[in-house]
């Protein structure tokens, strides 16, 4: 008996881009709607769609099969190194990369270090950046400062936040320094009596709330 689930072994292109991805399913249900569970992979879809043509390579019930057909697969098309591939492990067929010594590439160097993959590593260094050797666009811009400062004699307001908005209940017309203080009078939380400030409710703690600027 074993608890291995019946396999299929997907080949994805994506139809805008070209890039192909290799991974493996046990979804038979939404087989063709299955895309894919790669960090790189995904990435590019939420970047460019998931207009996505899927081929399946094979289904397999035989856990040594599968794993040696995903990794023959793998090897054959180098999918790590390829720049037409978005695989950044090769693929075994089982539960893709597993954590720690669990992957098949635990403490081993990834192949793409030192590469230029600007998808995947999102910057070129060196003289390959587009901004290398020139200034920042920021330098010699200078900021106001002392008396030149619009912020100047601006007192910062306590605490640090917005200063706080006096708040009216209506039934009987106390008004509080702020949501907070009216929040504490009812033992209850502030949201529920802001979102009456804000007309987004129209009660809050069985009251009618205002902001007294608006009353």
């Amino acid at each position: 008996m074993t608890d291995f689930a019946y396999t299929a072994l997907l080949v994805m292109t994506h139809n805008k881009t070209g890039l192909k991805y290799f991974c493996k399913t046990t979804r038979m249900d939404d087989l063709h709607k299955y895309r894919g569970s790669g960090l790189h992979w995904k990435r590019h879809l939420k970047k460019h769609g998931r207009d996505v043509s899927v081929g399946v390579l094979g289904f397999y019930g035989d856990k040594e099969r599968c794993t040696q057909a995903a990794l023959n697969f793998s090897k054959e098309n180098d999918i790590i190194a390829s720049d037409q591939w978005a695989n950044l492990i090769d693929e075994n067929g089982l539960t893709g990369a597993g954590a720690g010594a669990a992957n098949h590439r635990y403490g081993k160097e990834h192949p793409n270090k030192g590469g230029t993959r600007p998808e995947m590593i999102g910057r070129l260094v060196g003289e390959k950046n587009g901004m290398y050797g020139k200034p920042s666009p920021m330098r010699g811009v200078a900021r106001p400062r002392g008396k030149d400062s619009p912020l100047y004699g601006r007192k910062r307001p306590e605490g640090g936040g917005k200063p706080s908005k006096p708040v009216i209940r209506l039934e009987d017309g106390k008004e509080f320094a702020s949501v907070a203080d009216a929040a504490r009078e009812c033992n209850g939380s502030r949201s529920g009596i802001t979102k009456c400030c804000l007309g987004k409710a129209k009660t809050s703690h069985n009251y009618k709330w205002a902001y007294k600027e608006s009353v």
